[in-house]
């Protein structure tokens, strides 16, 4: 028997981190070296699900068995119904195990303030003002949660849970970055980590969203893995190129857009990105034998 290797990366952004050819030769690559058998998109794979995404997703799956589950960026332009019909996705593996796959969503569980104010940034400021629910988010999350009870209660054996949003408020924004508080009412839900403590045979979870890159943590004896890719000045080579050139830094080191920025257009950028992008698609990967 084949031994089957699964590989899953979320917050890909096709298009926001404007990959090329050559880069997503680059990411091909990295899964023949890897030898992955299987690829799942976590979500946020782009602006544009049908003109990007499955165009995207037709060639890699003549390579790979594929599959995904939906963030708030794939669901634009999305009606509620077609955001459900990509939900929910049971896939049977070896070994009496079974990889789960759902989209999420947040109820400001994880956002201490007036629910009032953060319904107003959302719906003036916030990017999922442009995605369109059929209820409030408080309910869209409690009919998520209902029905992930249902497909968890019928699983038996391993289960290997995926899913875009945070599960647990262990990977939120600290409190002490004040000026990104708000955003953590966005983020997820912790009644997703409650609901996987009903199921013992729930292994493992795989999420991003947050776009940050936490260790493997152990919750309640739950492995989370969540090592988002995020975009281009949320990547960990940021930090080394300014490293091994130090002439590129700015005073504002903590804004993350702008260090990029001074950095984008510079020749030893490009090639220090070109050098360094597999290894940054390797970081923001989780792997699974299966």
């Amino acid at each position: 028997m084949t031994q089957r290797k699964l590989a899953i990366i979320s917050d890909f952004h096709f298009d926001a981190n404007s990959f090329d050819a050559r880069d997503l030769a680059i990411f091909d690559q990295l899964l023949q070296n890897e030898q992955v058998t299987d690829l799942h998109f976590a979500g946020d794979m782009s602006n544009d699900f049908h003109g990007l995404t499955l165009p995207f997703f037709d060639k890699m799956s003549n390579k790979y068995d594929l599959s995904y589950n939906l963030g708030n960026h794939d669901m634009l332009g999305m009606s509620e119904a077609e955001i459900n019909e990509r939900d929910f996705l049971i896939k049977p593996l070896e070994s009496n195990k079974t990889l789960l796959a759902f989209n999420g969503w947040y109820d400001y569980s994880f956002y201490t303030g007036d629910n009032t104010k953060i319904t107003h940034f959302k719906n003036n400021f916030y990017f999922d003002r442009k995605i369109i629910r059929e209820f409030d988010d408080i309910a869209t999350t409690e009919q998520i949660l209902v029905r992930l009870d249902q497909v968890l209660s019928e699983l038996k054996g391993q289960v290997i849970v995926i899913m875009h949003f945070v599960p647990d408020r262990h990977f939120i924004f600290p409190a002490a970055l004040k000026k990104f508080a708000k955003f953590n009412a966005f983020l997820g839900s912790e009644k997703f980590h409650q609901l996987f403590l009903k199921y013992p045979n729930v292994s493992d979870v795989v999420f991003g969203h947050v776009h940050h890159r936490f260790p493997s943590t152990q919750i309640d004896g739950i492995n989370y893995h969540a090592r988002p890719l995020g975009y281009s000045y949320d990547w960990k080579m940021v930090d080394s190129f300014l490293n091994e050139f130090p002439e590129y830094r700015i005073a504002d080191t903590f804004n993350l857009r702008k260090r990029y920025n001074s950095i984008k257009k510079s020749p030893e950028w490009f090639e220090f990105r070109a050098s360094n992008l597999m290894s940054e698609f390797y970081s923001a990967m989780t792997f699974f034998d299966i």
